[in-house]
Protein backbone atom coordinates (compact mmCIF):
# COMPACT_ATOMS: atom_id res chain seq x y z
CA UNK A 1 0.00 0.00 0.00
CA UNK A 2 2.50 2.60 0.74
CA UNK A 3 4.45 2.08 -2.42
CA UNK A 4 1.25 2.74 -4.52
CA UNK A 5 0.67 5.24 -2.75
CA UNK A 6 3.74 6.81 -3.27
CA UNK A 7 3.53 6.00 -7.59
CA UNK A 8 0.03 7.81 -6.82
CA UNK A 9 1.01 11.06 -5.41
CA UNK A 10 3.96 11.01 -8.11
CA UNK A 11 1.51 10.44 -11.04
CA UNK A 12 -0.37 13.60 -9.54
CA UNK A 13 2.72 15.34 -9.12
CA UNK A 14 2.52 15.87 -5.66
CA UNK A 15 5.03 16.39 -3.37
CA UNK A 16 4.83 15.03 0.53
CA UNK A 17 5.19 19.16 1.75
CA UNK A 18 1.37 19.40 -0.27
CA UNK A 19 -1.15 20.68 2.68
CA UNK A 20 -4.25 22.17 3.57
CA UNK A 21 -4.61 26.07 3.81
CA UNK A 22 -5.31 28.18 6.06
CA UNK A 23 -8.63 29.08 4.27
CA UNK A 24 -9.68 25.17 3.65
CA UNK A 25 -10.22 24.14 7.14
CA UNK A 26 -13.99 24.06 5.96
CA UNK A 27 -15.42 21.60 3.83
CA UNK A 28 -14.26 22.22 -0.18
CA UNK A 29 -16.77 21.98 -2.78
CA UNK A 30 -14.41 22.24 -6.28
CA UNK A 31 -16.42 23.91 -8.89
CA UNK A 32 -17.35 21.62 -11.76
CA UNK A 33 -15.36 21.76 -14.74
CA UNK A 34 -18.10 22.01 -17.69
CA UNK A 35 -16.36 20.33 -21.03
CA UNK A 36 -16.95 21.65 -24.28
CA UNK A 37 -16.10 20.69 -27.80
CA UNK A 38 -13.55 22.66 -29.30
CA UNK A 39 -11.45 22.72 -32.60
CA UNK A 40 -8.10 24.17 -33.73
CA UNK A 41 -8.63 28.15 -34.76
CA UNK A 42 -8.05 28.67 -38.05
CA UNK A 43 -5.52 31.16 -37.45
CA UNK A 44 -3.17 28.40 -36.14
CA UNK A 45 -2.95 26.54 -39.68
CA UNK A 46 -0.25 27.91 -41.81
CA UNK A 47 -1.02 28.47 -45.14
CA UNK A 48 -1.21 26.38 -48.05
CA UNK A 49 1.93 25.99 -50.19
CA UNK A 50 0.78 27.69 -53.20
CA UNK A 51 -0.50 30.59 -50.87
CA UNK A 52 2.44 31.45 -49.42
CA UNK A 53 4.04 34.63 -50.03
CA UNK A 54 6.68 34.78 -52.96
CA UNK A 55 10.17 34.94 -51.67
CA UNK A 56 11.66 38.85 -51.06
CA UNK A 57 14.74 39.55 -52.68
CA UNK A 58 18.11 39.10 -51.08
CA UNK A 59 19.53 42.22 -49.67
CA UNK A 60 23.01 43.00 -51.19
CA UNK A 61 26.01 41.32 -48.62
CA UNK A 62 26.69 44.85 -47.58
CA UNK A 63 22.47 45.55 -45.68
CA UNK A 64 22.46 42.27 -44.68
CA UNK A 65 21.74 42.52 -41.09
CA UNK A 66 22.98 40.35 -37.94
CA UNK A 67 20.29 37.65 -37.94
CA UNK A 68 18.18 38.17 -34.17
CA UNK A 69 15.74 35.62 -33.55
CA UNK A 70 12.64 36.93 -33.01
CA UNK A 71 10.72 36.41 -29.35
CA UNK A 72 7.24 34.89 -28.66
CA UNK A 73 4.87 37.75 -27.96
CA UNK A 74 4.41 38.95 -24.55
CA UNK A 75 0.82 38.74 -23.85
CA UNK A 76 -0.66 39.34 -20.74
CA UNK A 77 -4.09 38.06 -19.77
CA UNK A 78 -6.73 40.27 -19.86
CA UNK A 79 -9.77 40.79 -17.39
CA UNK A 80 -12.33 38.20 -18.34
CA UNK A 81 -9.93 35.96 -20.11
CA UNK A 82 -11.25 32.31 -20.08
CA UNK A 83 -9.30 29.16 -21.76
CA UNK A 84 -11.13 25.77 -21.21
CA UNK A 85 -9.71 21.95 -22.43
CA UNK A 86 -9.48 18.50 -21.89
CA UNK A 87 -6.35 16.95 -22.08
CA UNK A 88 -5.75 13.01 -22.74
CA UNK A 89 -1.66 11.69 -20.62
CA UNK A 90 -0.41 9.15 -22.62
CA UNK A 91 2.58 6.81 -20.91
CA UNK A 92 4.61 4.66 -23.21
CA UNK A 93 2.11 5.06 -25.74
CA UNK A 94 -1.27 4.61 -23.89
CA UNK A 95 -3.51 6.35 -22.04
CA UNK A 96 -3.56 6.78 -18.76
CA UNK A 97 -5.47 9.44 -17.50
CA UNK A 98 -8.08 12.45 -18.66
CA UNK A 99 -8.42 15.36 -16.85
CA UNK A 100 -10.47 18.35 -18.00
CA UNK A 101 -9.72 22.32 -16.88
CA UNK A 102 -10.79 25.68 -16.96
CA UNK A 103 -8.71 28.58 -16.45
CA UNK A 104 -10.05 32.17 -15.94
CA UNK A 105 -9.49 35.49 -15.10
CA UNK A 106 -11.58 36.49 -12.46
CA UNK A 107 -12.89 40.61 -11.86
CA UNK A 108 -11.34 40.40 -8.89
CA UNK A 109 -7.74 40.40 -10.93
CA UNK A 110 -6.81 36.26 -9.42
CA UNK A 111 -6.34 33.85 -12.06
CA UNK A 112 -7.90 30.91 -11.27
CA UNK A 113 -7.45 27.45 -11.75
CA UNK A 114 -10.04 24.67 -11.50
CA UNK A 115 -9.24 20.95 -12.77
CA UNK A 116 -10.96 17.22 -12.48
CA UNK A 117 -10.49 13.99 -13.96
CA UNK A 118 -9.42 10.37 -13.48
CA UNK A 119 -6.59 7.72 -13.39
CA UNK A 120 -6.58 4.19 -13.45
CA UNK A 121 -4.03 2.39 -11.14
CA UNK A 122 -3.43 -1.71 -11.13
CA UNK A 123 -3.34 -2.72 -7.57
CA UNK A 124 -2.49 -6.67 -7.24
CA UNK A 125 -5.17 -8.24 -9.70
CA UNK A 126 -7.53 -5.25 -9.53
CA UNK A 127 -7.60 -1.84 -11.54
CA UNK A 128 -8.71 0.87 -9.34
CA UNK A 129 -9.73 4.12 -10.91
CA UNK A 130 -8.88 7.54 -8.57
CA UNK A 131 -10.72 10.81 -9.78
CA UNK A 132 -9.23 14.00 -8.54
CA UNK A 133 -10.43 17.65 -8.58
CA UNK A 134 -7.75 20.41 -8.26
CA UNK A 135 -8.01 24.21 -7.78
CA UNK A 136 -5.09 26.83 -8.03
CA UNK A 137 -5.61 30.34 -7.29
CA UNK A 138 -3.15 32.97 -8.08
CA UNK A 139 -2.96 36.81 -6.96
CA UNK A 140 -3.53 40.25 -8.81
CA UNK A 141 -0.03 39.80 -9.32
CA UNK A 142 0.48 36.30 -10.66
CA UNK A 143 2.00 34.98 -7.21
CA UNK A 144 0.48 31.16 -5.44
CA UNK A 145 -2.17 31.95 -3.39
CA UNK A 146 -4.10 29.10 -3.30
CA UNK A 147 -3.56 25.20 -4.00
CA UNK A 148 -6.39 22.60 -3.39
CA UNK A 149 -6.57 18.68 -4.67
CA UNK A 150 -8.67 15.84 -3.13
CA UNK A 151 -8.42 12.34 -4.78
CA UNK A 152 -10.97 9.56 -4.18
CA UNK A 153 -10.69 6.16 -4.90
CA UNK A 154 -12.85 2.69 -3.68
CA UNK A 155 -12.76 1.66 -0.26
CA UNK A 156 -10.22 4.59 0.80
CA UNK A 157 -7.87 3.58 -2.45
CA UNK A 158 -5.73 6.93 -3.49
CA UNK A 159 -8.18 9.14 -1.02
CA UNK A 160 -6.15 11.95 -0.19
CA UNK A 161 -6.85 15.83 0.46
CA UNK A 162 -4.02 18.29 0.40
CA UNK A 163 -3.76 21.95 0.06
CA UNK A 164 -1.48 25.09 0.38
CA UNK A 165 -2.81 28.75 1.55
CA UNK A 166 -0.11 31.64 1.10
CA UNK A 167 -0.54 34.72 2.86
CA UNK A 168 2.19 37.50 4.04
CA UNK A 169 4.95 35.44 2.66
CA UNK A 170 4.39 32.41 4.95
CA UNK A 171 3.25 28.73 3.41
CA UNK A 172 0.82 27.11 5.33
CA UNK A 173 0.03 23.30 4.63
CA UNK A 174 -1.38 20.27 5.55
CA UNK A 175 -1.02 16.68 3.98
CA UNK A 176 -3.50 15.25 6.61
CA UNK A 177 -1.72 15.62 9.28
CA UNK A 178 -2.74 19.02 10.71
CA UNK A 179 -1.61 22.58 9.16
CA UNK A 180 2.20 23.04 9.71
CA UNK A 181 4.21 25.99 7.90
CA UNK A 182 6.09 25.38 4.95
CA UNK A 183 9.34 27.38 3.99
CA UNK A 184 8.58 29.40 1.37
CA UNK A 185 11.00 29.78 -1.62
CA UNK A 186 12.91 32.70 -2.69
CA UNK A 187 12.23 34.21 -6.37
CA UNK A 188 8.93 33.66 -8.20
CA UNK A 189 6.80 30.70 -6.67
CA UNK A 190 4.73 28.23 -8.51
CA UNK A 191 2.35 25.86 -7.51
CA UNK A 192 3.16 22.44 -9.27
CA UNK A 193 0.03 19.90 -9.59
CA UNK A 194 -1.50 17.94 -12.01
CA UNK A 195 -0.47 18.38 -15.86
CA UNK A 196 -3.48 20.59 -16.09
CA UNK A 197 -1.34 23.41 -14.09
CA UNK A 198 1.40 23.41 -17.14
CA UNK A 199 -1.58 25.36 -18.58
CA UNK A 200 -0.61 28.32 -16.15
CA UNK A 201 3.15 28.15 -18.03
CA UNK A 202 2.00 30.21 -21.33
CA UNK A 203 -0.30 32.55 -19.44
CA UNK A 204 2.38 33.45 -16.99
CA UNK A 205 5.39 33.49 -19.34
CA UNK A 206 4.30 36.79 -21.22
CA UNK A 207 4.27 39.15 -18.05
CA UNK A 208 6.59 37.66 -15.89
CA UNK A 209 9.95 36.48 -18.31
CA UNK A 210 13.21 38.15 -18.39
CA UNK A 211 14.64 38.10 -21.67
CA UNK A 212 13.41 34.40 -23.27
CA UNK A 213 13.29 32.47 -19.98
CA UNK A 214 11.39 32.10 -17.17
CA UNK A 215 12.62 30.79 -13.85
CA UNK A 216 10.07 29.56 -11.50
CA UNK A 217 10.40 28.14 -7.86
CA UNK A 218 8.07 24.80 -7.26
CA UNK A 219 5.82 25.46 -3.75
CA UNK A 220 5.09 21.94 -1.99
CA UNK A 221 4.77 20.08 -4.96
CA UNK A 222 6.19 17.69 -7.13
CA UNK A 223 6.85 18.10 -10.83
CA UNK A 224 3.90 16.80 -12.62
CA UNK A 225 3.74 13.85 -14.45
CA UNK A 226 5.51 10.25 -13.85
CA UNK A 227 9.26 10.57 -12.91
CA UNK A 228 9.38 13.99 -11.98
CA UNK A 229 11.74 15.68 -9.74
CA UNK A 230 11.36 18.98 -8.26
CA UNK A 231 14.77 18.67 -6.83
CA UNK A 232 14.91 22.48 -9.05
CA UNK A 233 13.78 25.35 -10.17
CA UNK A 234 11.07 25.05 -12.97
CA UNK A 235 13.00 26.85 -16.19
CA UNK A 236 11.04 27.44 -19.25
CA UNK A 237 12.54 28.94 -22.17
CA UNK A 238 11.26 30.13 -25.51
CA UNK A 239 12.43 27.60 -28.34
CA UNK A 240 10.59 29.49 -31.32
CA UNK A 241 8.11 27.38 -33.20
CA UNK A 242 6.46 23.63 -33.50
CA UNK A 243 5.04 22.11 -36.59
CA UNK A 244 2.24 19.33 -36.23
CA UNK A 245 0.00 17.73 -38.11
CA UNK A 246 -3.48 17.38 -38.11
CA UNK A 247 -6.05 16.12 -41.08
CA UNK A 248 -3.06 16.71 -43.57
CA UNK A 249 -2.90 20.43 -42.74
CA UNK A 250 0.20 21.93 -40.63
CA UNK A 251 -0.72 23.30 -37.17
CA UNK A 252 1.79 26.05 -35.99
CA UNK A 253 2.67 26.12 -32.39
CA UNK A 254 4.85 27.98 -29.86
CA UNK A 255 7.37 25.98 -28.86
CA UNK A 256 8.84 26.12 -25.05
CA UNK A 257 11.66 24.02 -23.25
CA UNK A 258 10.89 23.14 -19.95
CA UNK A 259 12.86 21.52 -17.20
CA UNK A 260 12.56 20.82 -13.73
CA UNK A 261 15.04 19.50 -11.96
CA UNK A 262 16.04 15.87 -13.32
CA UNK A 263 13.04 16.22 -16.14
CA UNK A 264 12.09 18.00 -18.49
CA UNK A 265 10.25 18.14 -22.03
CA UNK A 266 8.76 20.68 -24.47
CA UNK A 267 5.53 22.61 -23.86
CA UNK A 268 3.75 23.38 -26.87
CA UNK A 269 1.14 26.57 -26.92
CA UNK A 270 -0.40 29.11 -29.00
CA UNK A 271 -0.09 32.50 -27.32
CA UNK A 272 -1.92 32.28 -23.84
CA UNK A 273 -3.32 28.60 -25.12
CA UNK A 274 -1.71 25.36 -23.26
CA UNK A 275 -2.03 22.72 -26.31
CA UNK A 276 0.78 20.08 -24.59
CA UNK A 277 3.75 18.95 -22.85
CA UNK A 278 5.87 16.15 -24.27
CA UNK A 279 8.33 14.10 -21.72
CA UNK A 280 11.74 13.66 -22.28
CA UNK A 281 13.34 10.89 -20.39
CA UNK A 282 13.10 7.03 -19.89
CA UNK A 283 10.08 6.78 -19.97
CA UNK A 284 7.52 8.71 -22.97
CA UNK A 285 5.01 11.00 -21.53
CA UNK A 286 2.83 13.46 -23.11
CA UNK A 287 -0.54 14.89 -22.17
CA UNK A 288 -1.91 17.04 -25.24
CA UNK A 289 -5.43 18.76 -25.86
CA UNK A 290 -7.49 16.13 -26.70
CA UNK A 291 -10.72 18.32 -27.21
CA UNK A 292 -8.29 19.70 -29.73
CA UNK A 293 -6.54 16.73 -31.23
CA UNK A 294 -9.51 13.83 -30.39
CA UNK A 295 -7.66 11.53 -32.80
CA UNK A 296 -4.39 12.14 -30.98
CA UNK A 297 -1.66 14.88 -31.29
CA UNK A 298 0.91 13.84 -34.25
CA UNK A 299 4.06 15.14 -32.61
CA UNK A 300 6.96 14.96 -35.12
CA UNK A 301 10.68 12.97 -34.59
CA UNK A 302 13.41 14.87 -32.53
CA UNK A 303 10.75 17.77 -31.10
Amino acid sequence: MTRWRKALLGFLGIGALATAALVALSPWAPRPVPFEEATVPEAWFAPPAEEAPPPKEAPSEEALPEEVPSPLPRETVPPGYVQVGKLAYELDGRRVAEEGYRLERLSSGELLLASEGAFTVRVLLVSVRVSFQQEVRLDEELGPRLYRLEAQGPLGFGTRRISIAVEGGRAVADAGDGPREVPFPEGRAFFVGTVASYALLPVLYGPLAHGDGLLLQPLGAGAGPPGASASGPIEVVSAGTAEVGLGGRVVVLDRYEVRAGAFGGILLARGLEFVAFVGRGERSFSAYRSDLFPRGLSIPPGL
